[in-house]
């Protein structure tokens, strides 16, 4: 039975419509709108390509399969090399020139020597401390751009669709902060278990250089094994850094025996990375030693040198990203299937309006002009006192 409106006489009647809640809010493109909006079709994920499908999950094939594609003249990391190899040439070199100069021209040497030691540091020195400033923040803004970097052009690669490079730099720094941060999570786990476990071992047998050096490659494989996905789930999975960290997690449980395969591949990179420096570093040493170089080298080569040195270490350390990123970014699309991370840069490409672009921003130029300003400035106030 009903009143004359049609309103059942036993329920309330309906609220006036002022007060009748909004349906929830849905995110869109440039903010928050009431209801369900359509997906833009630029945002829906492009579907599996044949590449993406066609890659195997068993440890063996999966890795030669991603240092084939390392090894092809079209992989796209010459480019994506230079880049970093820029970075690290304008924020690092001045204070391995001014570094280089002080050893060169004696100016260390002057100053340990002098009487007065105990006297406050020359000026020079304390332009060395701050050509070390944009140096640090130089050095880390290239070792993430470059897992970033390194990850974007070889899921590209991956998936049968490569990046040009501006679209590569364009993920690059739209991950650069997810990226630092799970850097930065998983380097405080590691670096506090194996603080703990060499407190541990010092006290039962002592302090042994070598055991420590075990430990730590031991700690990293531990640890990193988890989280060998973090950096291609930030990248190609468009997570950030806490929820690609329990992506990786995840991952790595779903296929243990891969994830260690593709962590200690990783390891052993850094570690041929690593060994490959060192010998260099040995060689050049043998070589001004046999050249009588040691004890006058020529001030002016300082410059080119270490500028040379520089830039070839930046594209060394993409490389051995690319090395280490591989494995893991294709093992994560074969097991995802999911890149949709990479269409950023796609859709938003690093626009081309001069002639340092897309390399230069304005936060490189800044730190940049700090580390010549204080190269030059330390130039200028060092005593010439020896050298060539």
């Amino acid at each position: 039975m009903t009143d004359g409106g049609g309103t059942p006489p036993d329920l309330p009647p309906p609220p006036p419509p002022a007060f009748v809640p909004p349906p929830p809010p849905s995110f869109v493109a440039g903010g928050f709108a009431a209801g369900p909006q359509p997906v833009p079709a630029a945002r829906v994920p492009p579907p599996p390509t044949a590449e993406t499908l066609a890659i195997p999950l068993g440890p063996r094939r999966l890795v030669g399969m991603a240092l084939d594609l390392l090894t092809r003249p079209d992989a796209g990391l010459r480019g994506a090399s230079f880049y970093i190899g820029l970075i690290l040439l304008v924020t690092v070199a001045p204070a391995v020139i001014l570094f280089g100069v002080a050893m060169v021209n004696g100016a260390f040497d002057a100053y340990a020597n002098d009487s007065s030691f105990t006297r406050e540091p020359p000026t020079w020195f304390w332009w060395l401390v701050l050509a070390l400033i944009p140096a640090a923040l130089g050095f880390l803004a290239a070792g993430v751009e470059a897992r970033a970097l390194a990850s974007a052009v070889i899921g590209g690669r991956a998936e049968g669709r490569p990046l040009r490079l501006r679209e590569s730099i364009a993920v690059a720094r739209a991950r650069f902060w997810p990226v630092l941060g799970a850097q930065i999570l998983v380097g405080i786990l590691s670096i506090g278990i194996e603080l703990v476990l060499t407190a541990v071992l010092s006290t039962a047998i002592g302090s042994v250089d070598a055991l420590s050096y075990a430990l730590s490659v031991a700690v990293g494989v531990v640890v990193g094994t988890p989280f060998i996905y973090a950096a291609a789930g930030i990248v190609l999975g468009e997570a950030d850094a806490i929820e690609a960290l329990r992506r990786s997690v995840r991952l790595a449980r779903a296929r243990k025996q891969l994830a260690v395969v593709i962590t200690l591949f990783s390891v052993l990179a850094g570690l041929v990375v690593q060994f490959g420096i060192g010998v260099a570093i040995d060689t050049v040493d043998r070589v001004a030693s046999g050249a009588g170089l040691v004890d006058h080298f020529p001030t002016v080569l300082v410059v080119p040198l270490a500028a040379a040195l520089v830039f070839a270490y930046g594209t060394l350390m993409l490389l051995a990203e690319a090395i280490a990123a591989a494995p893991a970014v294709h093992a994560f699309v074969a097991l995802t299937h999911y890149t949709a991370g990479l269409e950023q840069g796609r859709r938003e490409p690093l626009a081309i309006r001069h002639v340092w672009d897309p390399w230069v921003t304005p936060g490189l130029c800044a730190t940049a002009a700090l580390g010549l300003v204080a190269l030059l400035l330390g130039l200028a106030s060092m005593p010439w006192t020896g050298g060539g």
